[in-house]
């Protein structure tokens, strides 16, 4: 009886196994960046860059999911990433479980859309790009609470950008949003894309509004181009542009403490990839497939709950500042799960550096990350070069100050040194005593006391007497209240 017993529990265990790794295999789960790489010190006064990924679950729909995880002590060998192509193994991975019932709060939002003449293209199954990104706008607004979020929609090309957008009207219902969605203008063919400034204005206007007790302020950015104002074709003038207009934006965004998701709708030829990843806190997406620009919308909360933080060190390639300025650098990831489902991300994530600098850090290590680093990274072939260095140091530093001490000296001032023989650097201040000197390469002879005369070579002088008196004669002038400092 207790075998049939205990074969029926198997085989209902082994229909439950089979059907749990069937749903998450029915529902497409996958990995989605909630934040973009981030360049981190390992160790104090460390000079080997890590990257620090954070990605979380989601459906097919674009919703948040929890999925069975390896457990922490195993979860490290179960990530995967590339970087450039080369694959890393994490020495740091840590999940946050996900809550399923989670207050929700608060949420300020505001729709930036191009209406620049390029949006007029009618490439997006057979939709102009500016009503494909209407459309998919609208699946947002289905997510709306009213009476508790608020949105704002505005559009921005490259005239009268700043007042428009610092004009920006939050509504507060579903009813108005939609509204003001319909009531977007059309694009204009000879409207150009200010991007930079809009994306600047914006931040500052949602700063502005950010609320205690509300989730971060949201931007989210619709566009399919790059940079491009022509004051002298009667844009706005200082509009921003060029490398510094970039690096002026995307401090703005980085400062300002909004969630900004960039969407380009496009590909990676005709879309500034590098312009959009610095002015978003979320990889970009940039795409041209309608059911992925709807699925950006229909996420309610861009949440960081149930969320894997991955730490992974540079490879040889990159194993420098030095050699990540000016990069552009892409991360893939794939997840292992308990039940052996291999996740990978929905869409690559980018890390770039300055244009023209060395790339600062963007944070430090924790503490635990610190220790696993410290524990496990590439210290199966660096050990002894990285318990050598400390000495290699000490030693070089050494040398410097023995060259500085000893020898800059004697190439500053060589007439003061004399390593023939050994005399006072400042014979004037012995009354009496002149001055060694070479003449012809031989020493002047001194005069020796009586009494203490040599004989010539093969002469031999008398034996002194204990009668004899030795005659010390004082030098003429000898002051004896003079010092050699006087």
């Amino acid at each position: 009886m207790m075998k049939i017993v205990s074969r029926i529990a198997g085989i209902a265990l082994a229909i439950m196994g089979g059907a749990y790794v069937s749903v998450y295999a029915q529902q497409q789960v996958a990995l989605d960046f909630l934040a973009k790489p981030a360049l981190v010190e390992c160790e104090p006064e460390g000079a080997e860059p890590c990257f620090r990924l954070q990605f979380g679950f989601v459906d097919a729909t674009g919703n948040a999911v929890n999925v069975p995880l390896p457990p922490p002590n195993a979860l490290t060998s179960h990530v995967e990433v590339q970087i450039d192509g080369e694959a890393g193994q994490p020495f740091y991975a840590v999940a946050t479980a996900g809550s399923r019932v989670a207050a929700s709060r608060p949420q300020t939002t505001l729709l930036l859309f191009d209406i620049s003449g390029s949006m007029l293209a009618s490439d997006l199954a057979g939709q102009s790009r500016f009503e494909a990104a209407k459309g998919a706008a609208a699946e947002y607004l289905r997510n709306f609470s009213d009476g508790q979020d608020r949105v704002a929609i505005v559009p921005f090309a490259s005239r009268n950008v700043e007042n428009t957008i610092a004009a920006a009207h939050f509504v507060t219902t579903r009813t108005e949003a939609q509204a003001e969605l319909n009531a977007l203008p059309q694009p204009e063919s000879h409207n150009n894309t200010a991007l930079y400034s809009a994306v600047y204005d914006a931040v500052e206007t949602l700063r502005q509004q950010q609320h205690s007790g509300e989730e971060r302020p949201r931007l989210i950015l619709l566009t399919d181009g790059t940079n491009d104002v022509h004051p002298q074709s009667g844009d706005d003038s200082g509009l921003l542009a060029g490398a510094n207009g970039l690096a002026t934006a995307a401090a703005a965004v980085q400062q300002s403490g909004v969630d900004v998701l960039p969407i380009g709708l496009g590909d990676r030829q005709s879309i500034d990839e590098v312009a959009m990843t610095r002015l978003g806190t979320r990889p970009p997406l940039i795409t041209f497939d309608l059911d992925a620009l709807h699925k950006a919308f229909q996420l309610k909360q861009m949440s960081q709950d149930g969320s894997l933080t991955v730490m992974v060190q540079a490879p040889e390639s990159l194993a420098s500042r030095t050699l990540l300025a000016g990069r552009v650098v892409r991360f893939r990831a794939k997840v292992t799960l308990l039940d052996g489902t291999v996740l990978v991300e929905n869409r690559q994530a980018l890390w770039v550096a300055p244009p023209v600098a060395t790339p600062s850090f963007e944070g430090e290590a924790t503490d635990a990350e610190q220790r696993a680093f410290l524990s496990s990274a590439r210290l199966d072939h660096g050990t002894l070069w990285l318990f050598l260095r400390p000495f290699f140091v000490f030693a070089g530093l050494a040398g410097v100050l023995a060259i500085l001490w000893f020898g800059l000296p004697r190439l500053l001032w060589p007439e003061l040194y004399d390593n023939r023989s050994a005399r006072p650097v400042r014979p004037e201040y012995w009354p009496g005593a002149e001055p060694m000197t070479r003449r012809d390469n031989q020493f002047p002879a001194r005069q020796v006391p009586p009494g203490f005369e040599t004989a010539g070579r093969g002469e031999r002088m008398p034996v002194r007497a204990p009668a004899d008196h030795t005659i010390v004669q004082p030098v003429a002038g000898f002051d004896p209240t003079k010092t050699r400092l006087s």
